[in-house]
């Protein structure tokens, strides 16, 4: 009776402690672990990317079609905005080709990262729409010293959680927010604010998840 006694309150012990922790709340690091986490574990992914930049009065906007493959493999495909139709991929040896729209997309041609055509007018290359390539964003600025991390209220159990980064830059107030699914736990918004002016600006939709994609789609 005594052991029966024993295992029983180690049970209720336990069920206690499984109970307090599903109980705590989400933090801002619990959800950007978890998102990572997640990316980690993925094989490949596929999506739609809604992207608008903004720098001084000049606005750029686009949707692209997006491929990803761990560890590092890329395909982009432009669907609206500048330079319509072009592709460029990212294969397993890292190499980067590119083609334009129309019928010139038969001609194939190497590239680097540093090339224009894979920018934006604020700079930020089209190779970094990966998600671990957001999770890298993050934590290099989540690094500054006068980083503040905080995660926003989530009264909406199924809306995404936001998880919002603050810091100055260039004697300006910036506000980086990473919004992360509650249920599958993958990046679906990333913006920038500079003095409460949104410059950067991206959306992802119909996220596929391990669809199978094989290698050889990464290589134009």
């Amino acid at each position: 009776m005594k052991l029966q006694s024993t295992v029983l309150a180690l049970l209720l012990l336990m069920l206690c402690t499984l109970q307090a922790r599903s109980a705590q709340a989400p933090t801002a690091a619990s959800v950007i672990q978890r998102g990572e986490e997640r990316f980690r574990a993925l094989r490949d992914y596929e999506c739609m990317v809604d992207m608008e930049s903004r720098l001084g009065k000049r606005v750029q906007t686009g949707t692209c079609q997006f491929w990803f493959k761990q560890p590092r493999m890329l395909r982009v495909k432009i669907l609206r905005g500048d330079r319509k139709g072009s592709q460029v991929a990212v294969d397993g040896d890292g190499q980067i080709r590119g083609s334009k729209g129309g019928i010139l997309g038969l001609i194939v041609r190497r590239m680097k990262t540093t090339d224009s055509r894979l920018l934006t007018i604020r700079g930020t290359s089209m190779m970094t729409l990966d998600s671990g390539s957001f999770f890298l964003k993050y934590h290099a600025a989540a690094l500054r010293p006068d980083a503040r991390v905080a995660l926003a209220p989530h009264p909406d159990p199924n809306a995404p959680f936001q998880v919002v980064l603050t810091y100055a830059n260039l004697g300006k107030s910036v506000r980086e927010v990473y919004s992360i699914d509650p249920h599958r736990w993958v990046i679906v918004e990333g913006e920038v604010f500079e003095d409460e002016t949104r410059v950067e600006h991206v959306v992802f939709r119909d996220i596929k998840l391990d669809t199978g994609t094989a290698d050889g789609w990464f290589h134009l």
